[in-house]
């Protein structure tokens, strides 16, 4: 293993045998075995995965449909309106947000219902997102997109990852984190890629929680991304993580000591080395697309600590 993993610095990881995974479901478990190359090596992993725990794996994560969260909202209104003798709400026309009109005789009882009614779309819409796993995340392109929350996701997803951490930590006992990085990352982007609508947009509609994206042996950059920082938070619990958000990509940053040559971004005053574990091209850690480097270079991304 040790020679295996100093062969992978110095070669590049540029292509690689298509990953093969093997599926025996049972009545109690699932047994997931992989076969795939590192550096034109032949490896192989294998784990069992509980039934009643694939089953319940972010069963409530759904794509969100703006239309019901405008629904929502619309009820939670006329209910605090109603609270006001003489005021009424009346709907109004649009899809990408909840539109309305406040009607009050009295101006100085308009401008408190209105007030209050911003703060009730604020924290009404904070409450069901959370429900959900989502959050509304700035962006420095002048755009706010509703995501899943990767934080939590990831958080929630440690217990139900621990055999899939055991079988990678009986390979990677005793090897230095960067090359552990390097193997765990270059597994990951041999996985199917499942292609991304828009960020802005999709409101997590190709996204898969780290379970899913096994059982269904497919993933997008975010949905791989979470999968690798659960990795990583179990095998390496000392290394800062974060999410690193671009125009129509994710890509995670991890703090490690890192050398001249690779990509980083400074996040809150501290150095995070970037590891894109999209695929299927196999870039090391330290490597990005290039079409992404002009915004990690100038510090026009979001990002999400983890």
């Amino acid at each position: 293993m040790r020679l295996l993993l100093c062969l992978l610095l110095l070669t590049p990881l540029c292509q690689a045998a298509p990953l093969r995974l093997t599926l025996q479901p049972s009545a109690q478990q699932w047994l997931f075995s992989y076969q795939f190359d590192l550096a034109g090596y032949p490896q192989q992993l294998s784990f069992s995965i509980d039934n009643s725990i694939l089953n319940s794996h972010f069963r409530q994560f759904r794509a969100l449909k703006p239309a019901l969260l405008q629904q929502y909202l619309w009820r939670d209104l006329r209910a605090h309106v109603a609270q006001y003798p003489g005021a009424r709400l009346q709907r109004l026309p649009g899809k990408d947000a909840l539109h309305y009109k406040l009607l009050v005789a009295d101006s100085h009882l308009l401008d408190k219902v209105d007030t209050e009614l911003q703060q009730l779309i604020s924290e009404r819409t904070a409450f069901y997102l959370q429900q959900q796993y989502y959050y509304v995340q700035d962006l420095p392109w002048n755009a706010r997109a509703i995501i899943p929350d990767h934080a939590r996701i990831m958080q929630d997803s440690l217990q139900d990852l621990l055999p899939v951490a055991t079988a990678w930590h009986g390979k990677l006992a005793n090897v230095p984190t960067r090359q552990a990085l390097l193997t765990l990352s270059a597994w990951i982007q041999q996985i199917p890629y499942q292609d991304l609508s828009d960020r802005q947009r999709s409101s997590g509609a190709s996204f898969n929680p780290p379970l899913k994206l096994l059982q269904e042996n497919r993933g997008d950059c975010d949905s791989k991304a979470v999968l690798l920082a659960a990795l990583l938070r179990m095998l390496l619990p000392d290394v800062k993580l974060a999410m690193v958000y671009l125009p129509q990509h994710a890509v995670l940053a991890v703090q490690l000591q890192v050398t001249p040559e690779d990509m980083t971004v400074n996040i809150e005053g501290r150095d995070y080395l970037l590891v894109d574990a999209t695929g299927p091209a196999l870039l090391t850690p330290g490597q990005i697309n290039p079409e992404y480097q002009i915004y990690t270079g100038s510090g026009q991304f979001g990002y999400q600590l983890l």
